[in-house]
């Protein structure tokens, strides 16, 4: 029996040992000898965090994260630094966001509403399906959030909102500007729905993270397609279910990349099999970081149209080759290769 072949990672660590307090306290966590010792050093970790945060002297997180010696190393960091944001004892803040990937197709140039109109009908939808716990203090703005302007709103940031804010009322103190979506021909984009919520101590949790998007899914896609309807348009709204804001930041991005996966996919195989011509597909890492899904034909293999994937820190390059491979099995693709070796870049 052949072995099954599978991607290998091809993103670079930093070999040389590093001066850096955390990154020393997230070995000792990977090191522990018992679940009870490592939950001891995590909390050490993330009270190491939470101190820096708090002095605003956040260049050692930075330095540690950026010079984390491995993936597991990277997670345990991030691990802490969240926690050091999100738990916070007593009446505070959550900052939280909705990712909201939105697959939009025009002939003609055509720009979408950059805002959610009916804002009360948003939060009243999530509210009535109990992704908002009844009465209590929770807004989502209907602005639409370009990526970059969310991701610059830094954990230092998010730590002074969580303890300073005094209700969801005000919102976030920052100018922050809805970013309108401008489509010709195709496109997916990502923005962030941002909200703020007020948790009372010992109370029920505002806002429920772990809610599957069950029945309330599709009253939620009917509702975006009608607010961000634009003529001319055709228009998916796809969105994940809220999250503390770091982690809607990497939910976010992931859904993305994987809806543009999807579409480049299918996309490509309706255009091939309407012209009588069979796929072949390969998969391969790259230096540099980046996963590539190559889509070719037996007739003409040397001819390809890639997808490529830029790994983030907290990807897992199992799971993103699980999910492609079920995807193209879903597509009926029979002739796929996997390449076992990092490959140079490409441009």
């Amino acid at each position: 029996m052949m072995t099954p072949k599978h991607l290998p990672d091809p993103r670079l660590y930093p070999t040389a040992s590093v001066s850096n307090r955390l990154i020393h306290m997230a070995g000792t966590v990977l090191a522990s000898a018992s679940e009870e010792a490592r939950e001891l050093e995590q909390l050490a970790l993330r009270d190491a965090m939470s101190d820096l945060l708090a002095r605003d002297e956040v260049l050692l997180i930075s330095v540690a994260l950026n010079m984390a010696p491995s993936q597991a190393a990277y997670q345990v960091l991030w691990q802490a630094l969240r926690q050091a944001v999100e738990q916070v004892p007593g009446r505070h803040a959550e900052v939280f966001a909705m990712p909201l990937v939105l697959v939009a197709g025009s002939r003609q140039r055509a720009t979408l509403p950059d805002r959610i109109a009916d804002v009360d009908g948003l939060n009243g939808l999530l509210r009535q399906h109990g992704v908002f716990a009844e009465h209590s203090e929770v807004f989502l703005s209907g602005k639409l959030l370009h990526p970059d302007d969310v991701v610059a709103i830094s954990p230092a940031q998010l730590y002074r909102y969580h303890r300073q804010l005094a209700d969801a009322a005000r919102g976030l103190p920052l100018p922050l500007e809805a970013s309108a979506v401008t489509v010709k021909e195709e496109g997916v984009f990502l923005r962030y729905l941002v909200g703020v919520a007020i948790r009372e101590e010992d109370h029920v949790a505002p806002v429920d993270y772990s809610v599957r998007i069950g029945a309330w899914g599709t009253a939620m896609m009917k509702f975006l397609g009608e607010a961000l309807k634009t003529e001319g348009v055709t228009l998916f709204p796809i969105f994940r279910a809220p999250a503390p804001l770091m982690q809607a930041m990497v939910a976010g991005n992931q859904a993305r990349l994987e809806v543009a996966m999807q579409v480049f996919v299918s996309a490509l195989l309706r255009k091939l099999r309407s012209e009588g011509r069979e796929p072949v597909v390969t998969l391969s890492a790259h230096e540099g970081g980046e996963l590539q899904l190559s889509i070719a034909t037996a007739d003409q293999p040397e001819v390809a149209e890639r997808f490529v994937w830029p790994l983030a820190p907290l990807d897992h390059v199992e799971r993103i080759e699980q999910d492609v491979l079920a995807l193209l099995h879903e597509c009926q693709v029979e002739m796929v290769r996997i390449e076992e070796i990092v490959l140079p870049a490409r441009a």
